[in-house]
């Protein structure tokens, strides 16, 4: 299937119908698919009327950067592809029947002139970058059946001014609402467990957010430039926070949350970090260190931008119901390793390994490579475990 410009008119080897004055493409009724870019380009094409029952598929960047004013979709389509209408700048009147299921990647991306479009309750999946650039979308609600949305979804969507996400959305990619500059108000639902790096990224008008409860991680520039931003709500669940999460957020003046040991307004900007915030992370118990490297015996790295909640992290069990100092202690870590995680939470040394029955110092001594150093340390801060008769 090729696409060939005869004058202002593009055609296509099976279109039936054409008018010059403005293209009606009606397809035949054999086909089940309209294969990848077949119309791609096609600068003539302003309108399909009808499309036979039999497709079930729009394939990849079939309609790309046509010229496409409307379009009428049969209730066989159950998949748009890729990039369909990617760069379709005239397309403003489009209804997605009830069998659609998929909206592929960057399927909508660069339609400028679209306002709205009413999503089927039977879309079950929305790939990166479906809405990328549609700044004249002001509209949309999202099915409750989507559970994630992945990157770019809504990148620059510039007019799009509030958003009602399912109760069962778990995953925000990142650079979802990047570039929504007129995005005032979302209410983020509490089964929220992931937002991806630079998520609000430059969302100018925003004022105020309040972060789910399950969110454990704030990225790299999530609320970056967000200039009209004064309050934020980070929850207890949070183990690593960005430096740069509220960068160029020059109104903000309240980060209230309840693991910070102090008062939690910050007033002013300090070479594009938050005055104080790294202070009152780490009065709160976070580091620069990943703990991860830690419990992986490697020396830890130190990051400028991540902080990660140390106190927490050490309290918490892995799946096998060991705590780190445990996990630390089985391994034969070296103290270096270790110490941080002991600090951390002190009072696990008095305790005994749910897996062995063993106290740290001695989990340490029988270790493959035990670390003296170590077992010394642990057995100094709790020197009545040497006469324990029971592990």
């Amino acid at each position: 299937m090729s696409c060939i410009s005869i004058d202002t008119i593009c055609c296509w080897s099976e279109v039936v119908s054409l008018h010059v004055d403005k293209l009606i493409d009606t397809l035949p009724r054999t086909i089940t698919s309209v294969d990848d870019r077949a119309f791609e380009g096609c600068r003539s094409l302003t309108s399909v009327v009808r499309i036979s029952s039999t497709v079930t598929i729009l394939g990849e960047a079939a309609f790309s950067r046509s010229s496409l004013i409307s379009i009428t979709l049969p209730p066989t389509i159950t998949t748009l592809g890729a990039y369909v209408f990617r760069g379709c700048a005239s397309l403003n009147s489009l209804t997605l029947p009830s069998s659609v299921t998929t909206i592929g990647a960057y399927a909508f991306s660069g339609c400028s002139s679209l306002t709205s479009l009413p999503l089927p309750s039977s879309i079950t999946t929305i790939r990166c970058g479906a809405f990328f650039g549609c700044s004249s979308l002001t509209f949309l609600v999202i099915p409750s059946s989507i559970t994630t949305l992945t990157y770019d979804v809504f990148r620059g969507c510039s007019s799009l001014t509030t958003l009602a996400l399912p109760s069962a959305i778990n995953t925000l990619g990142s650079n979802i609402f990047m570039d929504c500059s007129s995005l005032s108000s979302i209410t983020l639902p509490s089964t929220i467990t992931a937002i991806g790096d630079r998520a609000f990224n430059k969302c100018s008008s925003l004022v105020s957010v309040r972060l789910p409860p399950m969110i454990t991680s704030v990225g790299t520039r999530t609320f970056g430039s967000c200039a009209l931003l004064t309050s934020v709500h980070l929850p207890e669940s949070l183990t690593a926070v960005s430096l740069t999460a509220f960068e160029g957020c020059s109104k903000l003046t309240t980060i209230e949350a309840h693991f910070f040991p102090t008062a939690t307004r910050i007033t002013t900007l300090e070479n594009n970090n938050l005055l104080g915030f790294k202070d009152m992370l780490i009065d709160a118990g976070f580091s620069s260190r990943n703990p991860d490297c830690v419990i992986a015996g490697r020396q830890p790295i130190h990051h400028s931008n991540m902080y990660y909640a140390w106190k927490k992290w050490a309290r918490t069990t892995s799946v096998d119901g060991r705590l780190p100092l445990f996990t630390a202690a089985a391994r034969s870590l070296k103290w270096s390793h270790t110490s941080q995680i002991f600090y951390a939470n002190m009072p696990v040394v008095h305790e005994k390994d749910i897996l062995t029955g063993l106290p740290p110092f001695m989990l340490a001594a029988v270790g493959t490579a035990s670390d003296l150093e170590s077992v010394y340390k642990l057995l100094r801060e709790y020197p009545s475990a040497i006469f324990i008769t029971d592990a």
